[in-house]
């Protein structure tokens, strides 16, 4: 049986205070003065242009929005618009939160990384928190709202991993070409997406090693064969283990 995550109580009363702070923001949603701000990935870019070329140990965390397709064709395109760009954005604040930056937001999908600076342990225990965070937003804010709404509940799905990335730029221009985070561990964060289902927090075991011991035990290894998680460690043939827990 998968435990659930469980975090100190300090960092549950600091949940509670993200929750509010979200359903404040959100009340003013469905009205003309709703908006965001729009700064997360430009916060994002400047710090990859100062560390363009370079190799950097981080975090990298996927958060998805599940069954988006089915939303898409069910719900008018003003409300589904409505429902990514609130998705999106409060995860973001969310990563912010918790001392990540915000890579970009893909479709029905936000990814962010978090540099270890040194500190991978601390890092870690960041991660996880800023996982359980995002999936309290959506079920005590988001969720109720949308409720309200007559508008479907969303489900979230939640996979990290850890390790060293590239940061590339894509052309000459130190300003305006594009920067983006390539490398093994941003790969399996993706990858590690079909493994999760809502309220699940799926992570490497690079991401596992470093939790501390109350954490690390609210995970459990998933069993898989190789022709669903063919991917391997670096430079090794042994398949990558991956854990999960319930957030």
């Amino acid at each position: 049986m998968v435990n659930f995550l469980t975090p100190s109580r300090n960092e549950k009363t600091e949940v509670g205070l993200l929750v509010n702070k979200s359903k404040k923001r959100l009340e003013s949603l469905f009205k003309e003065e709703f908006e965001y701000h729009h700064l997360a990935v430009h916060r994002s870019n400047a710090f990859l242009r100062r560390h363009s070329d370079k190799k950097i140990e981080m975090f990298v965390l996927f958060v998805d929005l599940g069954k988006s397709t089915i939303m898409s064709s069910d719900l008018t395109q003003e409300d589904f618009a409505k429902i990514i760009r609130m998705f999106s954005q409060e995860m973001a604040y969310v990563i912010e939160h918790y001392g990540g930056l915000v890579l970009k937001f893909v479709g029905d999908a936000v990814i962010g990384y978090f540099p270890s600076d040194g500190k991978s342990n601390k890092t870690a225990t960041k991660v996880a928190c800023c996982a359980y965070a995002m999936n309290h937003v959506i079920s005590d804010s988001v969720n109720p709202l949308l409720e309200k709404e007559m508008l479907p509940a969303l489900q979230i799905k939640i996979s990290a991993d850890f390790g060293i990335n590239n940061v590339v730029r894509y052309g000459s221009d130190k300003v305006k070409s594009h920067v983006d985070i390539i490398g093994l561990p941003i790969n399996l964060a993706a990858k590690m997406q079909i493994l999760g289902n809502s309220g699940i927090f799926v992570v490497g075991e690079l991401v596992y090693r470093q939790l501390p011991q109350r954490l690390r035990a609210c995970f459990k290894r998933i069993r898989i064969n190789s022709n669903k998680w063919p991917y391997h460690e670096i430079h090794t043939t042994k398949i990558y283990p991956v854990f999960l827990a319930k957030i």
